[in-house]
């Protein structure tokens, strides 16, 4: 075994440690609330934005919304998208707060059953926050490219986990040229 699967091995057992100690209420919270709230929400809402402006009610509301400001056509197409994402984040971030709010809730239940499956449900979650990490950290390796990748890729050829295969077969690249 390679000194990257020993860093692996390392990970996997903090992360379930984490997991069980923590539990998933806790954790949702944690991932959802602050900055990386803010940012899930973001992204819902760009993938909300292309969603919504093809609906046709949203596409004749617009149309008024343009005539109502009587500007330059290009300016008032900007500003009802402006106003149209500005709207989905705040409905977004609200259902976003309202369902983590139940989820941790229903989760923090003082029942012994249901702790058992809180902290399951922890493992997991947090398992799943260190695979998406490393799999960024891949990507990104990726993208810079040059001697660092390739000494990467070397470094990581060797492994019994089967990192060299996950760097060189890292599902988050083709997600990236199906959305260019």
């Amino acid at each position: 075994m390679i000194t990257a699967d020993w860093i692996m091995l390392g990970i996997i057992v903090a992360a379930l440690i984490i997991g069980l100690v923590v539990g998933f209420g806790r954790c949702l919270k944690f991932f959802t609330s602050g900055v990386f709230g803010i940012i899930i929400s973001v992204i819902v809402t760009y993938f909300l934005l292309g969603i919504v402006n093809s609906w046709q009610f949203v596409v004749d509301l617009l149309a008024r919304l343009n005539q109502a400001m009587n500007i330059n056509p290009a300016a008032a197409n900007v500003i009802d998208q402006v106003i149209l994402a500005v709207i989905i984040f705040a409905i977004v971030q609200l259902l976003r707060l309202l369902a983590v709010k139940v989820i941790v809730s229903l989760f923090e239940v003082d029942n012994g059953a249901v702790k058992v499956v809180n902290s399951i449900l922890g493992v997991v979650a947090v398992a799943f926050v260190a695979v998406v990490l490393g799999l960024l950290t891949f990507q990104i390796i990726y993208w810079v490219g040059g001697t660092s990748a390739e000494q990467v890729a070397e470094a990581l050829s060797g492994s019994k986990l089967g990192l060299g295969w996950l760097y060189e077969n890292n599902p988050l690249r083709s997600l990236v040229d199906f959305f260019n």
